[in-house]
């Protein structure tokens, strides 16, 4: 009775708003974000951001006046769009999914794929369609996402590619990639991590940071109420913990993926703020259960009066805090079985069959590696143009 109720006060809310109105049967409700999360009466609560068909309506939803949310419980994807198709004025049309959403709950239980499974190609959802984890409720999370100026959340999309190439702060995943790394075993899933502003806050997994680089617990203020930063770390399909931004931002350096960011650190008692960029890719190897990663970056120092320090200390000192906090996000991370950095695409290179790899056990014997970063920084006085003008 709990999840009719729910449903049916979640369209109300919606018809009384004005965003869905009575139009043609061959007319279509465009699902542009959709969450999951855990039911109260039912193992899952489906939400829907939804755009109405009409005249010149974007892709992305962004005709303004259409967008509406509505959520149904149920045991699986399609029996919720069958709970919801005699209430909703239109058909369900995934064609233009962009996000997919699922709580922290789901994620630390393993549960993405069976969610996904066989639903998901069949309605045609994109493979490249972003995912992320949300630690907040659903609905919370999408209403403090969906803004006057931006009722379609297309700002949090245009935020996770920012990020990851100006920041350094998430890596973009897609569907295909998030499902390739439930199983392949040569690398897992570090999935951008949103919160609601002064909700719940997940701690850093490695830890040793003052300010809250995570979704939700930025300190900033504005129409959007949602915020973005950090990562679910995962082990297979299952999600084991968080990174903050700062530390996601070490993993993409490792990876190759990471262009530029703001690093804080240490320096002679107070904090230093440098912006990094990566010079080149770079070099990984991978022998007899060790793994070597060399690192080039450029540093340009934040404030002028910071200009006065001794560059080759200042080097030094930047060059050994990365490399020391390169291994502690590595092992850490690998002692939960997380090869987010990774490794494996390394390792596997190494063998000459499936067959021996798969025998090889790379994730069982991951607690093990010894990781070697070398740490490479050129210091200059010129930074370079923001990413924000």
């Amino acid at each position: 009775m709990k999840r009719v109720a729910a449903l049916f006060l979640s369209l109300a809310l919606s018809l009384a708003a004005g965003c869905l109105r009575g139009v043609p049967l061959d007319r279509y409700c465009y699902v542009l974000d959709l969450g999951v999360e855990r039911g109260e009466t039912m193992p899952y609560r489906f939400v829907f951001l939804l755009n109405e068909d009409t005249a010149g309506s974007a892709e992305d939803g962004s005709d303004r006046g259409q967008v509406s949310m509505v959520s149904a419980e149920e045991r699986s994807l399609f029996a919720a769009i069958d709970a919801l198709s005699g209430a909703l004025p239109a058909q369900l049309s995934f064609e233009r999914t962009t996000l997919l959403a699922f709580s922290r709950e789901l994620a630390e239980a393993g549960e993405m794929e069976a969610v996904m499974a066989g639903a998901l190609s069949r309605l045609k959802i994109r493979q490249n369609v972003r995912v992320i984890v949300v630690e907040s409720d659903m609905q919370g999370a999408f209403q403090g996402l969906v803004s006057e100026g931006d009722p379609s959340m297309s700002r949090l999309k245009t935020n996770v590619k920012l990020f990851e190439e100006n920041f350094g702060y998430v890596e973009d995943w897609g569907l295909s990639r998030v499902r390739e790394s439930f199983t392949n075993g040569t690398g897992d899933a570090l999935l951008p991590y949103a919160g609601l502003v002064g909700g719940p806050l997940q701690p850093d997994m490695v830890g040793g940071e003052v300010y809250p680089y995570l979704g939700g617990g930025l300190l900033g203020e504005g129409q959007i109420q949602t915020s973005l930063c950090g990562s679910a770390v995962f082990a297979g399909d299952r999600m084991v913990g968080v990174l903050s931004g700062q530390h996601t931002m070490l993993v993409l350096m490792a990876k190759g993926v990471f262009q530029g960011g703001h690093l804080r650190l240490p320096w002679q008692g107070e904090a230093l703020d440098l912006a990094l960029y990566a010079v080149s890719k770079p070099k990984r190897s991978w022998r007899e259960g060790a793994f070597t990663c060399e690192i080039a970056l450029e540093a340009d120092m934040e404030h002028p009066a910071q200009a006065d320090v001794d560059s080759k200390e200042l080097i030094a000192a930047v060059q050994a805090y990365l490399t020391e906090e390169l291994e502690r996000v590595f092992r850490i991370t690998a002692q939960a079985g997380a090869d987010v950095f990774e490794v494996g695409k390394a390792a596997i290179r190494t063998f000459h069959s499936w067959d021996s790899w798969r025998a090889y056990d790379f994730a069982q014997r991951l607690k093990d590696v010894s990781p070697d970063f070398r740490v490479k920084v050129k210091l200059s006085h010129s930074p370079r143009d923001p990413a924000l003008e």
